[in-house]
Order: structure tokens, then sequence, then C-alpha cells
């Protein structure tokens, strides 16, 4: 573990981190804060569920093009006009009481405009450190996002309960903007990151690494969306099955810190993957509680170490003038991932209860776990290079 101590001591990191997470804060809290505030006002689950889906739609569709727009004009203006922007669209759903019609066009705008933060941090990692800890970098931010979904709905539903409704929208605009302010302020010392490159876009969706990490990236965001609905329909939609989802969390927060600095390699982000599903499938056979939430405690701690492997081989296989814009598709590709989870689940439950929604997860987690098998096949790729003895000692420091 002392490979975090080094990666702490670096000028900026710490700031860096700490900033974008904050100003992120706001993604564990939207989702819950508009159903939430659209029903009370609407009086329709529906209408805000439709609220809710256009966002997820809007930020999926136009992150990859401002994480581009980001790349080619720099972080400064594209992060301020979009902070400025959302924070913007989440204030006036949060004052308005308009037609589902207005209310779905407010969703799109928030979610369009959501500021590019991760795919821009995530291109700007490799500066800011020396080479051997910038895995450990990786790790580290990948491990601490899971802080965004257990913080985020807590806040939210207190604030709704205790204020308002309109509170955790009039908050989540707040952090947005005074975050990204306080980012590009930690950030100011790093390299701008511009492109002068002319490829089209959507270009780098040619390189078999972007590729690899769009496909297991989505399957397992998906399937751990898909494991949420499992969970809610088998403990129900209580404290119980809050708990469940944080114990799974928590496992994936353990597994990061243990294992995503290390140089897994193609065997061991695949060991990763499959953690996840053996875990899974454990908690369909389980048949008590405090087994359940060690099979989730398990399966939670293969994700992060695995999706942290998929970012640094994005980051070594991608070139600098386009990596803003391939961490944009990782990130609309997990958005779409968790959305065809959720749904396909939630059919499955439907038609085969619990079990279902289990089958579905295990299944997507498989197919995450193959696709690096299936990558590999075709060449060598530099983030999934077989571990050294030499860099065994590296990431075991």
């Amino acid at each position: 573990m002392g490979v975090y101590r080094d990666l702490v001591r670096v000028p900026g990191v710490l700031n860096v981190t700490a900033s974008q997470l904050f100003a992120r804060l706001p993604m564990g809290m939207l989702n819950l804060a508009i159903l939430l505030h659209v029903q009370s006002t609407s009086g329709s689950f529906a209408v805000a569920g439709l609220v809710v889906a256009a966002l997820s739609v809007g930020e999926a569709v136009a992150m990859p093009v401002t994480a581009r727009l980001a790349g080619r004009f720099g972080r400064v203006p594209t992060l301020l006009v979009t902070a400025v922007v959302n924070g913007a669209g989440m204030l006036g759903l949060a004052l308005t009481r308009s037609p589902t019609a207005l209310l779905m066009v407010l969703g799109v705008l928030i979610g369009a405009s959501v500021p590019p933060l991760l795919p821009v941090v995530r291109a700007l990692y490799p500066q800011m450190v020396p080479r051997d800890i910038v895995r450990a970098l990786f790790a580290l931010d990948t491990t601490a996002q899971e802080l965004i979904w257990v913080v985020g709905p807590i806040a939210a539903t207190f604030l709704a309960t205790v204020v308002s409704t309109a509170a955790p929208l009039v908050l989540s605009a707040g952090v947005t903007i005074l975050g990204t302010c306080w980012f590009l302020l930690g950030a100011r010392r790093f390299k701008p990151i511009t492109a002068n490159s002319t490829s089209s876009f959507g270009k780098v969706l040619r390189s078999r690494a972007v590729l690899l990490a769009v496909a297991a990236s989505a399957a397992l965001v998906a399937s751990f969306m898909a494991l949420e609905v499992g969970i809610i329909a088998d403990l129900g939609g209580g404290l119980v099955a809050g708990v469940a989802i944080a114990v799974g969390s928590a496992g994936s927060l353990v597994g990061g810190l243990v294992f995503g600095h290390r140089r897994l390699g193609i065997a061991g982000v695949v060991g990763a993957l499959t953690v996840v599903a053996l875990g899974t499938a454990l908690f369909g056979v389980a048949d008590s509680l405090p087994l359940q939430f060690m099979a989730l405690f398990f399966s939670g701690s293969g994700f992060a170490p695995a999706l942290s492997v998929l970012y640094i081989m994005v980051s070594q296989e991608t070139a600098e003038d386009a990596a803003s814009e391939a961490f944009g598709w990782l990130t609309s590709a997990a958005l779409v991932g968790g959305a065809l989870g959720t749904a396909v689940a939630g059919v499955a439950t439907d038609a085969y209860g619990s079990t279902g929604a289990i089958v579905v997860s295990v299944t997507l987690a498989v197919m995450a776990a193959v696709s690096p098998l299936v990558a590999r096949a075709t060449g060598p790729l530099r983030g999934l290079e077989e571990p050294t003895s030499e860099t065994c000692k590296q990431g075991g420091a």
C-alpha cells in the first residue's frame, strides 16, 4: 500500500482528485432527486420516470461530444459553460411546475450539459504523476467514486424529507458549479489538454482498447444495475436492501484499494470480472441474509479493480489528443449499460421473480469477463500485458 503514500505526496493530486469527486457528487443525487421532486409536483411516477429517462438519454448522447470539445478547445471554457448551463437547468427544474414536455426538455438539457469531468480528469491523470504510479491514481479514482453513490442518495432523500423536494436540485446546482471551479483552480498547474488533431468525431472507437473498454464496462455496469433490481426484488425496497447494496459498494472500495493499483494482466482482469459473476451467483443461491451480504461483498471486490485496468488500458492505448473523447465514450457506455441492465432485469423479475434478475446479472458479468479474452485474441494490448516478476514487485509496493 506504500504506492498510495507516494501518490498523495505528489503536489496537486489530492486537490484535483477531491475536487472532481465533489463536483460529480450530484451524479449520485440527480436521478433520485428528480424522481422525488417531479413526482411530488406532478403527482405522477410515470412523468417523473420520463424526466429521469430524458436526463439519461441527454447525458449518454452528449458526453462524448462535450468530452471532445474539452480536448479540442480546452477544459476551462468547456467545463465552465457546461457547469453553468447544468446548474441553470437544475434550478429551472426545481422551480418549474410545467407540462410534461417542458419537464422532459429540462431533463435532456440537464443530462446533455453534465460537465465532462470524468473524461477530462482521466485524460489528465497520466500528466499528473510519474509513470510508475499512474496506475495507482486510476485505482484511487475508481475506488473513491463509490462514495458518490453512497453519499448522494442519502443526501437527496434527507433534504427532500427535511427541507423540500426542490432542495436536492438546488444543492446539486451549487455543488456542480462550485466543484467545477474548484477543480479548474486545482488543475491549473497542469498542462491544458487541447488537440490539434483533425480526426473525425468517433474515430477513437476504431481502437481495440476503447472498444474493449466500452463493451466490458457497459456489460459490467449493466450487471451491477441488474443485481440492484434482484436485491430489491428479493429483500424488498426498505433499509435492508439499501444496506445490501452498500455492502457491495464496500466490497468494491476494498477491492479497489487492495488490487486496483496492481498490474493484473489479462488473467487478473478476467479473474476480477469472474469474481463479480461468481459473487452474484452466490447471492442468488444463498439461503440467509449474512451469506447474501458476504456474497455481495465478494462480488463487489472485483468491480473497481476491473474498471481500473480498463481505464489504464485506454489511457495507454489512446493518443493524448483523443483521450478525453475516449473516456467520454466510456461514460456513455456505462450509462447505456446501466439503463439496459435495469430494463432487462425488470422484465425478467416480472416473469421469474428475483431469480430472473440474478440470472440476467450473472450473464452480463460473464459477458464482461469473456470480452478481454476475445480482444486479446486479436493482438496484444499494453494495458493487459502479463505482469513480470519486476512489475509484480512494483505493484505490490
